[in-house]
């Protein structure tokens, strides 16, 4: 429970510095639990609790890059679509490594293949980075951990050089998120 606790904090301080912020566009509503559950029963998984958790936060982010290296949250049914993609790509290229099926997509860079996913097969449910280059790798032990480092980089509080986002500020210019 402290897991989910810690998450729901974070969460918290982001929703409280994008609501606080200029931005063109308001978050997008949160998912249901009825989507949540169709995610879930289109991927052939139990959507983990953290994922589910930041779904009914805001069910994706079209609009924003949210974290610093450039991706933004995705809604229930674009996870449906990348997954479902990425398995079938995997499977057709006799390729497992290259995209496991117990491998959720949350968040992408709009450019191509890049995002984070969560290990829905471990009970850690661990965070992966994936790009074109590389197959996906470990990133951060939990989602709570990833989105504590995001809120602490918003908020300007981020002072653990071994989290990602370390020495990351945001600002809204022209409605939109930068980073630098």
């Amino acid at each position: 429970m402290i897991i989910i606790d810690s998450l729901d904090h974070s969460i918290q301080r982001i929703a409280q510095w994008i609501q606080s912020q200029p931005l063109d566009a308001p978050l997008n509503a949160p998912a249901s639990e009825a989507d949540i559950t169709a995610l879930g029963r289109a991927i052939g998984l139990d959507v983990p609790p953290p994922l589910a958790a930041l779904l009914r936060f805001s069910d994706g982010l079209d609009r924003y890059r949210l974290f610093p290296t450039g991706e933004r949250l995705m809604s229930c049914a674009r996870i449906e679509r990348i997954h479902t993609r990425n398995v079938e790509i995997a499977r057709e290229n006799d390729d497992p490594d290259w995209w496991r099926p117990e491998w959720v997509p949350f968040a992408e860079r709009p450019e191509g293949h890049e995002g984070f996913l969560i290990d829905a097969g471990h009970p850690a449910h661990p965070i992966l980075k994936y790009t074109e280059a590389d197959y996906p790798r470990p990133h951060v032990p939990s989602m709570a951990r990833l989105l504590h480092a995001l809120a602490a980089a918003l908020h300007g509080t981020q002072n653990e050089p071994e989290l990602p986002f370390w020495g990351r500020s945001a600002s809204v210019v022209d409605g939109v998120i930068e980073w630098s």
